[in-house]
């Protein structure tokens, strides 16, 4: 090949490049779809104002519907009453007292009854007597209880009888006799008190019941 031919060379390639770019881009835009052809875009979805379309709800109440001639029953809880006591009849009256003094106790039976009387008087001393009595149709024991408030006992007998026993305590001589006294029948119980400033007894009592005579 000669330098002449050079030139031309040259400018057949160029053409040929050319060629080859053309049908390139030709093929490229054939397989596009032209824009005229696509589906027209959907239209933009609205969404509805919900704060509008909600309806507004009843607001829920604790009264029923009215009915006519009745009236609206009230569901509000009842507050707990304290009940009051029942009234006492008769106003402000005071409950009656009841009363803590026990009963007396019943008087003892007269069986066997008894008479103080002071046989001699020495001044500082002097001879007692009790005269005993049965009042009722059996035989009866005895005891008698003599208080002498001063003094110191000198001596107690019982006079045509047998004897008993006695005992002299806080200045309470207690004789109790030996045999039991017949019915109706009658003894004499004899006691000395020395010392005794001119004081006499100051309680006497036959099986529990008060002697006379003091």
């Amino acid at each position: 090949m000669s330098l002449r031919s050079l030139p031309w060379l040259v400018v057949v390639v160029g053409v040929a490049v050319m060629v080859l770019l053309l049908v390139v881009a030709l093929g490229s835009a054939g397989g596009r779809r032209p824009v005229a052809d696509l589906p027209p875009p959907a239209p933009a979805m609205s969404l509805p104002n919900l704060s509008a379309a909600a309806p507004s709800l009843p607001l829920n109440t604790d009264t029923a519907p009215a009915v006519p001639g009745l009236l609206p029953r009230s569901v509000v809880a009842p507050s707990p009453s304290v009940s009051s006591p029942p009234a006492i009849p008769g106003g402000d009256a005071a409950p009656p007292s009841v009363s803590t003094t026990p009963p007396a106790s019943p008087s003892p039976v007269l069986s066997v009854i008894g008479r103080f009387r002071v046989v001699a008087d020495y001044g500082d001393s002097f001879a007692g007597e009790v005269l005993l009595t049965n009042i009722t149709s059996g035989a009866r024991s005895w005891t008698v209880r003599l208080a002498q408030p001063r003094g110191r006992l000198g001596g107690v007998w019982v006079e045509s009888a047998p004897q008993g026993t006695a005992r002299v305590r806080d200045g309470v001589l207690t004789y109790t006799g030996g045999v039991d006294l017949a019915a109706r029948g009658s003894v004499q119980l004899r006691f000395v008190f020395e010392n005794t400033g001119g004081a006499l007894p100051s309680g006497c009592t036959v099986n529990g019941s008060t002697c006379s005579g003091l």
